[in-house]
C-alpha cells in the first residue's frame, strides 16, 4: 500500500507543473510587452500624444504585439515539428550517446538491469537508454510522447557516482514521469522555450547590427574630417 506522503508529493508535483506552465505563459506576455515598449519609444515621435497603454491598442502597438506572438508561435511550432521524432531526438539534441543493450560496461550494465527491473514492476515498456558522457554531475531525464517511445538519459556522474540503491531511486523517479505523462509536457515546453529564445536572438542580432552601423558611421565621419 502506498504511503500517504506519496500521494501528497504527486499532488504537489501536479501543482508545480501548473505553476511552471503559467510562468512560461507569463514570460510570453512580459516579452511581448517589453518589445512593445521598445516599439513605443521608437515610434513616439509619430504618436507623442499617446500614452503607452493607448499606443498598445493602436495600429502600431497591435502590429508589434502580433509580430512578437507570431514569431514565438512559429518558432515553437518549427521546434515542435523538429521534435516529432520523440525522445530520441531530444537525446541527440543534448549530445547523449545510446547505450548498447548488450553493453559490457559494468556501470551501464547495472543501469540497464535496474531499468529493466523497474519496467517489469511498473508495467511500463523498457525505455531506450542514453548517457551524456561529458556531464559529471548527477542528473537524469526522460523524454518522449508515449511510454512506448520514451527514452531515459542519464549523465556520466549518475552512472559512476551512485550506489545501486541510489540509482534505483533516480530511475524510479524518472519512471514516475513516464507513468504520469509528464514527458509530453516537457517536449511542449522545450518548443515554447525555443520560441522565447528566438526573440532574444533577434534582439541580440539587431543590437550588433546597430553597433556595427554606428561604428561605420563614426569611422566614415572621421575619414571625412581627415580629408
Amino acid at each position: 500500500m502506498a504511503h500517504p506522503g506519496f500521494f501528497q508529493r504527486q499532488a504537489s508535483a501536479r501543482r508545480n507543473t501548473s505553476v511552471l506552465v503559467l510562468l512560461f505563459l507569463t514570460a510570453v506576455v512580459l516579452i511581448t510587452l517589453a518589445v512593445s515598449l521598445v516599439g513605443y519609444f521608437v515610434t513616439r515621435s509619430e504618436s507623442s500624444a499617446l500614452v503607452f497603454h493607448d499606443w498598445l491598442l493602436s495600429r502600431h502597438g497591435l502590429l508589434t504585439a502580433a509580430t512578437v506572438v507570431t514569431l514565438i508561435g512559429v518558432t515553437s511550432l518549427i521546434r515542435w515539428v523538429d521534435l516529432a521524432g520523440g525522445g530520441e531526438r531530444v537525446a541527440k539534441m543534448v549530445g547523449a550517446r545510446p547505450i548498447d543493450p548488450d553493453t559490457r560496461d559494468q556501470d551501464e550494465r547495472r543501469l540497464r538491469n535496474v531499468v529493466e527491473e523497474m519496467a517489469i514492476a511498473s508495467g511500463v515498456p523498457v525505455p531506450e537508454l542514453f548517457v551524456m558522457d561529458q556531464e559529471t554531475g548527477i542528473n537524469a531525464f526522460v523524454a518522449g510522447y508515449t511510454p512506448g517511445e520514451a527514452v531515459m538519459v542519464v549523465t556520466h556522474g549518475t552512472l559512476t557516482q551512485l550506489s545501486r540503491d541510489e540509482l534505483q531511486g533516480v530511475v524510479g523517479h524518472e519512471f514516475s514521469h513516464i507513468f504520469n505523462g509528464d514527458m509530453r509536457l516537457n517536449v511542449r515546453l522545450i518548443a515554447l522555450l525555443a520560441g522565447i529564445l528566438m526573440i532574444g536572438q533577434i534582439g541580440g542580432f539587431l543590437m550588433r547590427m546597430s553597433f556595427y552601423g554606428r561604428h561605420r558611421s563614426m569611422r566614415s565621419s572621421g575619414d571625412n574630417r581627415g580629408q
